[in-house]
Order: C-alpha cells, then sequence, then structure tokens
C-alpha cells in the first residue's frame, strides 16, 4: 500500500487540498467495490492540528503533524494563494520534514504554485520544474 501525505500548509487553496484527497479515497472505493484492496493509506499531514483556511472560512483538522509521520511514499504539496514570500515564511516549519522525507525515499510533488514551497527545499536545484504560468517569472527569480 502507497502511504499519501497532503500537506495542509497555511494560506493553502482548499480545493488543492480537498481534491487530491478524494481522488486518491476514490481510486480505492472503486477498488473495494470491485472486492480488491484499497492501494493508498492517504493522510493530511500540517504542522498544526488545525489549519484555518480562507479567512477562516474552512478548517482542516489533520490526521497526523509532520513529527508523527516517520515515512510515507508520495507528498503532495498544494497550491497557496495569497503573498507568496509570506506563505512560504509561515510554512517553513515543512522544508526539512520534505527534505528528510525526500531522503529516506518519498516522492514529492507539488500542485501549482506550491512549487515555490517545494523549491525552498533545495529539491529541485538542477532540476526542471513548472508552475502556473502567471508566476513563471517569479518563480525563475
Amino acid at each position: 500500500m502507497k502511504k499519501i501525505s497532503i500537506l495542509v500548509p497555511k494560506m493553502a487553496v482548499i480545493e488543492a487540498v480537498a481534491d487530491p484527497n478524494y481522488i486518491f479515497k476514490t481510486v480505492n472505493r472503486f477498488r473495494e467495490q470491485a472486492g480488491m484492496p484499497p492501494v493508498f493509506a492517504v493522510e493530511t499531514v500540517g504542522l498544526e492540528k488545525n489549519v484555518m483556511l480562507e479567512n477562516g472560512l474552512f478548517t482542516v483538522n489533520v490526521d497526523k503533524l509532520t513529527g508523527e509521520v516517520e515515512e510515507t511514499d508520495l507528498i503532495v504539496i498544494p497550491a497557496m494563494k495569497g503573498d507568496l514570500d509570506a506563505a512560504i515564511d509561515e510554512n517553513r516549519g515543512f522544508l526539512p520534514w520534505i527534505r528528510s522525507m525526500s531522503e529516506n525515499g518519498a516522492e514529492v510533488a507539488s500542485l501549482c504554485i506550491g512549487a515555490f514551497l517545494l523549491a525552498e527545499t533545495g529539491l529541485l536545484d538542477g532540476r526542471k520544474c513548472s508552475t502556473h504560468w502567471i508566476f513563471a517569472d517569479e518563480f525563475r527569480r
């Protein structure tokens, strides 16, 4: 079974958290309906147990804090919104954990401008990456 860790950073786009969670869990449901075992263990992971998004409209109650996750196969970094420098600063606590999980074999994927947080880990150094076209010039800097 593949362990999926969907990050819930402050300033995340709620759909970029909820949609991957829904998709992986839906695959499991389809498999179970077909008499097959699930293939994904999906968890939301945060720096805090309760992450308020959209100015408090939504609160995500994460499954685990980063310190509670010892291994994972895939980390999904969602898109964030607002001031990207502030978003990165608010979420710096994820960086050592992402690097550590990557060093232990985890794959890391980012959605849209979640690539900015991924870039801060140093894991993109010397590699190609894409992000939302509106932010492409800023990302190159």
